[in-house]
């Protein structure tokens, strides 16, 4: 076996020995009468979507440096993977008027970025981080707006009238701050 498969067999064991200690304990849990509202296989069908996803960065893993591109879908795969066992667990299904930004640009670019350091290109992390700034801004302008502004998961009224005030003090109050840096730093210059 090369030293590349070795490495990955490295990483992966870990991995997949938490996995099935995590999945053992709750099969586990199930047989002794422990309840688990969320462990259901009516709740757990995303995973036919995000074990896909991992498999997809096993692969990469698997292939070398060559098969750096395979992060990006496979972290497409896998975002949508995880947003669909939160929703389905949740029933938070109002949330995709905004959770898609988590898929793209963020997913996107969490991919270039693990590409990116996979294949030794430094030039596509950036890229990617960039993707992921804007993505992440995207999600949080979009879940403050549908969730405490319109409130369409009906917790915004109790939730939004706190939460929305603390969000635009600590808004205002960060962009003091920036503009008092800045001006501080002009007058070390002259």
């Amino acid at each position: 076996m090369d030293q590349r498969h070795a490495m990955t067999n490295e990483v992966l064991r870990p991995i997949v020995g938490v996995g099935l200690v995590i999945v053992g304990g709750l099969f586990l849990l199930a047989q002794v009468g422990v309840a688990l509202p969320a462990f259901s296989w009516h709740y757990l069908w995303p995973l036919f979507v995000l074990i896909p996803g991992l498999l997809l960065f096993v692969g990469m893993f698997q292939g070398g440096k060559q098969a750096a591109g395979a992060a990006v879908p496979a972290s497409v795969v896998t975002m949508v993977g995880l947003i669909l066992l939160y929703q389905n667990s949740t029933n938070h299904w109002h949330s995709w008027t905004y959770v898609w930004a988590l898929i793209a640009p963020t997913s996107i670019g969490i991919g270039q970025m693990i590409a990116g350091w996979w294949g030794g290109q430094p030039a596509v992390v950036r890229a990617g981080r960039r993707l992921v700034n804007a993505g992440i801004a995207l999600f949080v302008i979009f879940a403050v707006f549908f969730e405490l502004v319109l409130n369409i998961s009906g917790f915004g009224r109790s939730f939004g009238g706190i939460v929305l005030p603390v969000l635009l003090i600590a808004a205002g109050a960060g962009l003091i701050a920036r503009e008092r840096r800045r001006s501080e730093g002009e007058r070390t210059w002259l």
